[in-house]
Formats: structure tokens, sequence, C-alpha cells
């Protein structure tokens, strides 16, 4: 059964987003796709990258029960992508000088939410607070945690630092920086490429072990 809308605008009030929001045609399908008793916790509208591939804004909402991606496509029809809040296995966060990078690993597929600045400290919250099953990363060889940490650092820039502003304070409109994000995509582009390389040298690490050690046992003549 639908959503009332009413229940929407009532949730959206709460989060102080109603205002800006209704406008959006992807907002105005939302209620025929919420379930019933599901409460949003963050909203955003952004872009979606899986396997690497930017597409077209989408709007973004979390609830409770999952993350939801949607996308209106016509009068009468629309595209999500969805992940439930048990499939949620890791969220990160990437701060630009005007966006934010929000990272989900979910269900064996990995999210890419490019998103506001300020939008993106509150779909991490929120995503992390859903996350049911997070685990830690297992630690990994010595050899190859500083390659990770360097392309970490080139990724990432300190969250505490470009902390999002005060509420009261509106920021200016911001500027066009399409360039800008096309040349972000095409560096992490090649930094997921290292990133793969040096999760294949892991695991040429993790097979070259066994056998090192097992040399190592045999008794000498």
């Amino acid at each position: 059964m639908p959503t009332d809308r009413g229940v929407i605008d009532q949730q959206l009030q709460a989060l102080g987003d109603s205002s800006r929001w209704w406008s959006q045609r992807e907002l105005r399908d939302l209620p025929a796709v919420l379930q019933a008793g599901e409460q949003i916790l963050a909203l955003a509208r952004g872009k979606v990258a899986r396997l690497r591939w930017l597409r077209r804004p989408w709007l973004i909402v979390v609830t409770q029960k999952r993350l939801l991606c949607l996308r209106s496509g016509g009068r009468t029809s629309w595209r999500q992508l969805e992940a439930r809040a048990d499939e949620i296995t890791d969220v990160s966060l990437r701060i630009g000088p005007f966006r934010g990078r929000v990272v989900v690993a979910a269900g064996g597929h990995t999210y890419r939410l490019l998103v506001p600045r300020t939008d993106a400290y509150k779909l991490q919250s929120a995503l992390s607070s859903i996350g049911t099953g997070m685990d830690r990363r297992p630690s990994r060889f010595a050899p190859t945690r500083v390659v990770h940490r360097m392309i970490d650092h080139v990724m990432a820039l300190p969250a505490a630092a470009l902390g999002p502003e005060p509420s009261s304070i509106r920021p200016p409109p911001a500027p066009d920086t399409s360039a800008i994000d096309e040349r972000f995509d095409s560096l992490e582009r090649e930094l997921n490429e290292l990133r793969e390389q040096v999760e294949f040298l892991e695991q040429l690490l993790r097979q070259r072990r066994p056998a090192a050690t097992a040399v190592e046992q045999l008794p000498s003549i």
C-alpha cells in the first residue's frame, strides 16, 4: 500500500528539508515506493556510480530499513536501486572541496554516492546507524598496507577539517564544478585500478606464504 504523501511531508519537516524537495519528480514517486512504517532518516540528490559508471542524478533516500536510490523515467515509471540494512557491510566517507562521496558496500555491490558535501555527512551518519551487517576489514600484509594508506590519503581529505556548515548559515550557491568532477572521476578510476593491482598482489602473497612455510619446515639432509 502506498505511503501517504502527508506522512512523507511530516518526515521531511522533521528533517528540515520539506520545502526544497517537492519540486523533484522522484519525490512525487516516492510514496509508491516506500513501505508502510518506513521512516526517512536522510535525503539527498546526486549521482550514483556502480561498477565505475556515473549516471545522471538520482534521489537518494535512507530509511531505517534500506538504502533507496530512485530515478524517474517518465510520467508513470521509475527506476530504483536498493540495499537492505542487513546487507550493508561497510560505509566510508570521502570529502572534496564541494562534494562528498559516500561509498557503501552492500550485498556484494559497491555504491558510490556523489552528493553535496553537507548531504554526504547526513547520508554517512544514517547509513552507519542502520548497517546491521557492518564488520571490520581484515588486516593487510605489511608490504601492501603502506600502499593502501597512500591511496586512501589521495582519495580522502580529513573529514574533521571540512565539517558541515552550521545549520543557521546558508552556504552560497556552488559554482559549476563539472570539469573538476570529471577530473576527480578520472583520478578515482585510476586509483581503483591501482587498488585492484594491490589486492592482486595481496592474493599472491597469501598463496606464496604457505609454500614458503612448508619449505622452511623440510628436514635438513
